[in-house]
């Protein structure tokens, strides 16, 4: 079994709180629990409790693991033929792409990873295949495929907050193709798309219904957060400063007089005393501490300065790290521009090896933090030699895509678009819904890489939505490609 690091052991052993609820998206963290505690029931490895006390008291054994992992599998394949099934209308078409979903290590690979990446990946491609079909049947959207966008929406929301860049896909979307409806419109050749029959005022109703989507699962995820946080006695409350602080690492290659001037005019921004002592113990901990260490930070200086009668105040330090971020990002200065662009850059140089060959890299270093996850030392994975982990992560089947990084698959996926609407134009350009919002789903995935790499360090796991929409991308496109195909009459029925 692959753990994506201490972020993982938090989301199924630590009990309700700021860091299941605010700081990781509370969705993975609750639903983990559930064949995590069937495991435990089944492996006698404690006396029988209710679910709600085993989500207190979570306990890791290696069957309630075994269990989490299946369940993961089993919704990948799942989400994967749903994705199928949605854009594939001939039997060659489907497993053609079902060997091309099968090729790629990035999905088995995170279904094989605890952690609320997991989730967020299985969730995406439901959503990617239910977005299929309401644009197959655009504009008679019915209110069934409406509602059941809404809710997975929300759910992806509620399992990573970087998902929310989603409520745009249904807007962008629709806005595009009534600008490329509006163009053939004025065209010469008016007959040219003789089976999309356009009307303006019924577009605009779609797209405001679009809107309103969106709206209603940001609200739904925040009012489930919100009701989480009174059943768990906290306080909600944004904790966007909290992710920040991994992104303060700009400033260590800034010169110590620069560095001590730009925080001094951070510092005026700032109304809150306790940000502008935050911003002074930063100027001493960069001048001291190299490279800039997140965790010891808090550790060490959130308890110093925010304590009161030895118990850390977290909403105040919160709060603080909140006004600080903004001060940083509103507008982000030259120094932060700068370093997320170069990682920004170096992101789109990776390639599909590189995300899982992390997930590999993320349970190795468990190894040598034992003494804060020590109910991993149970699990068969943890038992055995470290060295089989990274032999493992050798095997051929993690290196097929190796060759090929995201700017070579975004080419691919330039041409595959290009083609897909020249194919489809001939055949009427009914589909051209689907091969905008296959556009735009890839675009949305290079956006919330974007928006990440301003808000903390990037790492290699951090391209994933990116790489997993590309990915999708293609296979709608390649899908409509096939639409041209005869279907013999004895596969009719796979339809």
């Amino acid at each position: 079994m692959l753990w994506r690091g201490t972020d993982a052991y938090v989301q199924t052993v630590y009990p309700p709180g700021a860091g299941t609820i605010l700081r990781h998206g509370p969705l993975y963290c609750t639903l983990s629990r559930v064949p995590l505690w069937v495991g435990y029931l089944i492996s006698g490895s404690g006396p029988i409790v209710s679910l709600g006390h085993f989500i207190k008291h979570s306990q890791l054994t290696e069957t309630g693991v075994f269990a989490l992992v299946l369940l993961q599998h089993a919704a990948v394949w799942c989400a994967a033929l749903y994705l199928i099934r949605s854009i594939g209308r001939t039997l060659p078409a489907r497993l053609f792409l079902a060997m091309f979903f099968a090729t790629h290590p990035l999905f088995y690979t995170f279904a094989h990873c605890i952690g609320s990446e997991t989730l967020s990946m299985i969730l995406a491609l439901f959503l990617a295949g239910n977005g299929a079909r309401l644009f197959l049947r655009y504009p008679n959207i019915r209110l069934r495929d409406w509602i059941i966008f809404t809710a997975l929406l929300c759910s992806c929301i509620l399992t990573r907050h970087i998902n929310s860049v989603l409520a745009a896909i249904l807007p962008m979307t629709i806005g595009l193709l009534m600008i490329e409806r509006c163009l053939h419109a004025f065209a010469p050749h008016r007959n040219a798309i003789p089976a999309v029959n356009f009307n303006l005022s019924k577009a605009t109703r779609m797209w405001l219904v679009s809107i309103a989507v969106g709206l209603i699962a940001l609200l739904s995820a925040t009012s489930f957060t919100h009701l989480l946080c009174w059943r768990a006695h906290i306080q909600w409350r944004s904790t966007f400063g909290y992710t920040f602080l991994w992104r303060l690492n700009f400033l260590d290659p800034m010169p110590t007089i620069l560095r001590n001037g730009f925080l001094d005019s951070m510092a005026s921004k700032c109304k809150l005393p306790e940000t502008r002592r935050l911003l002074e113990t930063l100027k001493d901990r960069f001048g001291k501490t190299k490279p800039w260490d997140p965790p010891s930070f808090l550790r060490e200086e959130g308890a110093r300065l925010f304590s009161s009668g030895g118990k850390v105040q977290e909403e105040k330090f919160d709060r603080s790290l909140n006004e600080m971020t903004n001060a940083f990002l509103w507008p982000p200065g030259a120094a932060l521009r700068s370093a997320a662009l170069s990682d920004f850059h170096h992101a789109t140089r990776l390639g599909e090896g590189d995300v899982v060959h992390y997930l590999f890299t993320s349970t190795d270093s468990l190894f040598d933090l034992r003494e804060r996850t020590p109910q991993l030392s149970r699990l068969k994975t943890f038992r055995q030699p470290r060295d089989k982990l990274i032999k493992v992560s050798k095997l051929s089947y993690f290196q097929w895509w190796n060759a090929l990084s995201f700017r070579s698959w975004v080419l691919l996926g330039c041409v595959a678009f290009v083609l897909a609407l020249i194919v489809e134009y001939k055949r009427g350009g009914a589909n051209v819904p689907l091969i905008l919002f296959s556009g735009c789903l890839c675009s949305l995935g290079v956006i919330m890489v974007l928006l990440n790499s301003f808000c903390v360090q990037l790492l290699p796991r951090f391209i994933l939505p990116m790489m997993e929409f590309l990915l999708i991308s293609m296979m709608i496109l390649l899908g409509l490609i096939f639409r041209g195909c005869k279907i013999p009459e004895h596969e009719r029925r796979w339809k």
